[in-house]
Order: structure tokens, then sequence, then C-alpha cells
């Protein structure tokens, strides 16, 4: 019984607070305000086209309405160093049609693996979680 009147009351304080939301939302627009948003809806394509498929003029006319500039995270300085390490790595598109990388027009140029990257020396033999030494006997 008790859990049946605070959920009542609960109900009761939510319906009041949603009351108050919606009267706040209905200030009346002044014809300026109305004629602005129109402009604007226009001039960004969100106007209703199609009113059977509820398609925008953006979505119908995609070349007729400027694109919104994605927000880049990174840094320049960032890319610099991802462009540089594709550049070491030979990962760059050397040839748009195709999309063969320089590593793939060239291998002999890049390392194939990253110990050998790093300037480890010949006698080392990196693979699978071992590695073994050569050495040589006198």
């Amino acid at each position: 019984m008790k859990n049946v009147r605070t959920s009542i009351i609960a109900l009761a304080l939510t319906a009041l607070s949603a009351g108050s939301v919606f009267a706040a939302d209905m200030t009346p627009k002044t014809r300026e305000q109305v004629r602005a948003e129109l402009m604007q809806a226009q001039r960004d394509g969100t106007l209703i086209a199609d009113g059977q498929t509820g398609a925008t003029f953006r979505q119908v006319f995609p070349g007729s309405y400027m694109q919104p500039a994605a927000a880049g995270t990174t840094s320049r300085d960032q890319i610099r160093a991802e462009l540089m390490e594709a550049k070491r790595n030979g990962t760059l598109v050397a040839d748009g049609q195709t999309g063969a990388t320089f590593r793939d027009l060239s291998p002999q140029r890049y390392p194939t693996n990253t110990m050998q990257a790093m300037g480890a020396s010949s006698g080392t033999t990196v693979g699978m979680g071992q590695s073994t030494s050569t050495m040589k006997s006198n």
C-alpha cells in the first residue's frame, strides 16, 4: 500500500512539472521570427519536399545544399605525425585508381617486420614470441 501511494505522488509531481514545461514553450512567435525560421529552413533544405515520404529537400536534392563541415578532433601535429608514419611504413596510397600503396608497388623499400623497422641487428631473428641469436664462433 505504501508503494502504491509513493508511485501516485511521484506520478502527480511529474505531471505538474511537465505541465509547466509545456506552458513555457507555448509563447507566441512574432511574424518576423516565423519568417526567419522559414528562410533558414529553405537555406538548409529542412523543409518537407514530399509529404508522403516525409523526405526533406536536402534528402531529395543533396547536391543543391552545402554539407555541414566535419569537425576534426585531431590536431595538426597528430595528423603530421600520422602522415610521417604512413610515409615510413609505405601505407600511403600511390595509385588512386587501384588503391595500391607504395609498399604494394615496391615492397623491397620497406621493412617486412617491426623489428627491422626499429633497426634490430641482422643476427637476431624475432617471430611468434621467441628470439634466437646467431653467434659466430672463433
